[in-house]
């Protein structure tokens, strides 16, 4: 990716459910599972890309966005670009 490629993709508009963090984009997309919402999320960085589902189940959407991207953030922190597998 070039340097005009990077500085353009800084100030792209994100998908709903999406945030920046360390280079790194992270989309959630809760499922719906009986009526609670499941984690899951998609990781991405420059053109990789790995999707994380957890089975925790939270009442509301809303939360379960925030919690999806505390635990994205905390395993980019934990593991890198080793969480691109």
């Amino acid at each position: 990716m070039g340097l005009l490629s990077s500085i353009t993709s800084l100030f792209s508009p994100l998908p709903e459910g999406a945030i920046r963090y360390k280079g790194y984009t992270i989309t959630a997309a809760p499922e719906e599972d009986f009526g609670r919402f499941r984690i899951n999320a998609v990781i991405s960085k420059k053109g990789r890309q790995r999707n994380y589902t957890v089975v925790d189940r939270i009442a509301d959407r809303e939360t379960c966005v925030e919690l999806t991207h505390k635990k994205a953030k905390g395993l980019i922190d934990q593991k890198g670009d080793l969480v691109l597998g």
